[in-house]
């Protein structure tokens, strides 16, 4: 999705005119690689295409290099970060080409971000699912929960990797504002759905929710979609499995009781309808 977001920013683009972004966006803190030159080192080592990592052009070496030995390139970034990821180089993602409108938000409407919304002569549908965080965690976190000592980990995992100032305030404010202070004894799943909450509000809804406020404010049409869907009680509902056809390839793959893939293969039609009725 960050792809999208920042193909939808190139002003010599014309062959977009609408933009859908599932689930992510160019402000979430995995779609952007921050540190292209670490990355860029760990590739220089594992192939042999060595030089100066600011100014050499490493991809005259790496198209002689096979297939497999670059995929087996170990970058092992932290935790909630990307490894090879698009990042900032000044070509696609450029200054906005118009200031700000007034607005009763200036801090919002001028702040970093601004430059990932700036298509406002494309539409936009941005989608979101109520929990975009679940593959953040473990099969038996998410089946069984965990207790407060493991949400702590995770959550200053999370705050140190994402942000550069005032980590210990910032972890203190998401502990304080996603903890149900009406529990006064909190369960292993309730700390799990906490936890879920604040890995998708951080990681990905704040940044998209973001991207809609920041289109519409200038002036594009901008369209959001929540998706609610579980396809069981212990499932998550997933929007992108649904907007390429997943179901329905499943259907004829996997699914074998009698009424299993009415509900999926509908909802999978009615979602491609909505979004090519959009396109």
């Amino acid at each position: 999705m960050q792809v999208a977001d920042t193909l939808g920013c190139d002003p010599n683009s014309e062959l977009l005119h609408r933009i859908i972004l599932l689930s992510g966006s160019g402000l979430s803190p995995w779609a952007l690689q921050r540190d292209p030159i670490f990355v860029k080192r760990k590739v220089a080592e594992h192939t042999g295409c060595h030089g100066d990592l600011l100014k050499d052009d490493m991809a005259p070496c790496l198209r002689l290099i096979q297939l497999n030995r670059l995929l087996s390139v170990p970058v092992d970034p932290p935790r909630f970060l990307p490894g090879f990821a698009p990042f900032i180089d000044g070509t696609i993602l450029v200054n906005p080409t118009a200031p700000p409108p007034a607005t009763n938000s200036p801090t919002v409407a001028t702040s970093a971000g601004y430059e990932l919304a700036d298509f406002p002569e494309r539409d936009l549908l941005f989608t979101l699912t109520s929990t975009e965080s679940y593959l953040d965690l473990s099969a038996q976190d998410l089946e069984f929960g965990f207790n407060e000592t493991r949400r702590d980990r995770i959550l200053r995992t999370y705050v140190r990797n994402s942000y550069y100032y005032h980590l210990n305030e910032i972890f203190s404010t998401l502990k304080n504002e996603y903890t149900d202070w009406e529990r006064p004894v909190q369960n292993p799943l309730s700390v799990r759905d906490a936890t879920l909450e604040v890995l998708s509000d951080g990681h990905t809804a704040a940044p998209l929710i973001r991207i809609g406020y920041l289109h519409a404010l200038r002036g594009g049409k901008t369209f959001f979609l929540h998706f609610l869907h579980q396809s069981g009680e212990r499932d998550f509902p997933q929007s992108l499995k649904y907007s390429i056809k997943m179901p329905l390839f499943q259907q004829r793959i996997t699914y074998t009781k009698s009424g299993e893939t009415g509900n999926p293969v509908k909802l999978d039609n009615s979602m491609g309808s909505n979004k090519m009725n959009l396109v």
